[in-house]
């Protein structure tokens, strides 16, 4: 689904008036906007945690998610200036010019031989947005360091028009479903507490949300199947 269709009224903006009952004075496109990439933003949380083996790139993004930096001799310490959501891969030149991919290890559980080496790294640690090589490299090579990485869903304009969100077109409208939940919260008086409106939203919202855990869970089809723990809760008993 596009995000604002005002010619055929077919748009993520569209459907949240509909299923409102609000117009553009009381549901505005600003206001649609700002709630849309909060939606996505939800939606994409729910696609990364199922997500096996495919791992889940914006449609949007026409490019692959690789940040790159030299590599400079006697530097450990590497800052990624790119926000990202998860680390996919991070590779290095070696001094024979060749790739190789590096292994994540805690800096923690390192000993200080291991954090004072220097040569050709092996291993990375990442402390917020600084990423630490081990062994310290002793030499430099332009452009020498990858990171492959999971980035964020790229944000809705209030003056789109044809932009979809970035991921399956069968799970879209969760992007005018959202907003409509939180539109409806935010205006839900006693007098007029729209609660047919609001538990009519949360079926649908919940009905799609299981559709795409399953959509993105399965779509893996030439992998063996694999089970999963479910976390649940108990309470043994007690009376909490």
């Amino acid at each position: 689904m596009t995000f604002n269709d005002t010619t055929n009224e077919q748009g993520l903006y569209q459907d949240a008036l509909y299923l409102t009952g609000a117009n553009t004075a009381t549901f505005t496109i600003k206001d649609f906007t700002r709630l849309a990439n909060q939606a996505q933003n939800r939606a994409v949380s729910l696609i990364q945690e199922n997500d096996r083996r495919w791992k889940w790139a914006d449609s949007n993004n026409g490019t692959r998610d690789i940040g790159v930096t030299n590599i400079v001799s006697g530097q450990d310490n590497y800052t990624m200036e790119v926000y990202h959501l998860k680390i996919r891969e991070i590779r290095v030149l070696n001094k024979n010019g060749e790739w190789k991919t590096l292994t994540s290890k805690d800096r923690r559980l390192m000993t200080d031989t291991e954090k004072n080496a220097s040569g050709e790294p092996e291993s990375y640690d990442v402390d917020g947005n600084s990423l630490m090589l081990y062994p310290t490299p002793d030499y430099s090579v332009a452009s020498g360091l990858e990171i492959h990485y999971q980035g964020t869903p790229d944000d809705f304009k209030a003056t789109d028009t044809t932009k979809e969100p970035g991921f399956c077109p069968l799970f879209h409208r969760l992007v005018s479903l959202y907003p409509s939940q939180d539109w409806l919260l935010a205006n839900s008086t006693a007098q007029n507490p729209m609660t047919h409106k609001i538990n009519n939203v949360e079926n649908l919202i919940n009905k799609m949300e299981y559709s795409l855990v399953e959509h993105y869970r399965s779509r893996d089809e030439d992998e063996a199947p694999k089970f999963y723990l479910k976390r649940t809760y108990r309470n043994n008993g007690l009376n909490l």
